[in-house]
């Protein structure tokens, strides 16, 4: 039986971690019945630095985390990153898993608009159709809500600034060039150190943590080794073999999965005038990565041939 193709691999490491990425929402759901928002986010995060500190130690100068934490723009990136998450914890502690899943998944709309105004990409016109039609779903889903309460909107806009922050985190790592497993542990690192003072005078981290019932220890330990290292590492893994394009339309298994646990576990449904935000959020983050799509090959088509590029130099 022949091997799978590295590309073919990379594929199938890029879906493992978006279908680990799609679990969060209804363990996280769970857990917040049992602990405020403040803890649940540093304890997710302190529980994978402790495993990071212990497995990094022996391969230490290969992943020169230490090398990468003396540098301002993990602890940059870092805050950017423990913002987006506190956002969605909060604003999901606020409304539910579903709204969760659809609202801090839009991250692939945004980011061609940030990468315009920061890096001066070029947008296209499926782009702005894109954040048209999901902005037209969010107000199905939140706005045109009439039972919405004034804490589930607030939700709802802490869950958009999540996505905003997730956005911005991945445009910022462009410049960097953020693509090594120390530069991500580092920053893993970097978010709990961030996320310890807030956890302990907003949240309640302290005895009353360590007091929680086993179930939410196991959805605790869940949210830090699989949903967060091992989907990391199998990403990044991944993402060397396959093209940003793919991995775009790969994501889109996030928000899918996340709503079908929502519905089966937790048994949370939505209006007829949420299904249709849904179902336009949905078909926005669909043109959008279709746009992403077409500008990464009009990119690769008016790149110079390696001749043409030799002759160029030469000619220079």
């Amino acid at each position: 039986m022949p091997l799978p193709s590295r590309h073919s691999m990379g594929l199938i490491l890029v879906v493992i971690a978006d279908l680990l990425w799609s679990t969060v929402f209804v363990p996280s759901q769970i857990a917040l019945r049992y602990i405020d928002p403040y803890s649940l986010v540093f304890m997710r995060f302190l529980i994978a630095t402790a495993l990071i500190v212990i497995v990094a130690v022996p391969f230490s100068s290969r992943l020169s985390i230490g090398k990468e934490l003396k540098k301002w723009w993990t602890w940059c990136f870092g805050f950017i990153y423990a913002l987006g998450f506190l956002f969605q914890y909060i604003g999901q502690d606020m409304t539910n898993a579903s709204d969760t899943t659809l609202l801090t998944n839009l991250a692939p709309i945004l980011i061609p608009f940030l990468a315009f105004l920061l890096l001066k990409e070029r947008l296209i016109a499926f782009h702005l159709l894109a954040i048209a039609v999901s902005f037209a779903g969010l107000y199905f889903l939140a706005g045109f809500n009439p039972y919405a309460s004034t804490i589930s909107i607030l939700g709802y806009l802490l869950l958009l600034l999540t996505s905003f922050s997730y956005a911005l985190f991945t445009v910022l790592s462009k410049r960097r060039e953020l693509e090594t497993l120390g530069s991500f542990l580092a920053i893993i690192v970097a978010v709990t150190v961030i996320l310890a003072p807030v956890a302990i005078v907003f949240g309640g981290f302290g005895t009353s943590s360590i007091a929680l019932p086993m179930e939410v220890w196991v959805l605790i330990f869940y949210l830090s080794i699989p949903c967060t290292l091992i989907a990391v590492i199998l990403y990044l893994k991944g993402l060397a073999a396959i093209s940003a394009s793919e991995a775009a339309f790969l994501f889109l298994i996030q928000p899918a999965v996340g709503l079908a646990l929502s519905f089966t576990i937790l048994g949370e449904m939505f209006s007829s005038y949420q299904l249709l935000g849904v179902a336009l959020i949905i078909i926005g983050l669909l043109i959008g990565m279709m746009a992403n799509r077409r500008r990464s090959r009009e990119t690769l088509t008016k790149q110079p041939e390696p001749l043409e590029q030799d002759l160029r130099r030469k000619q220079d």
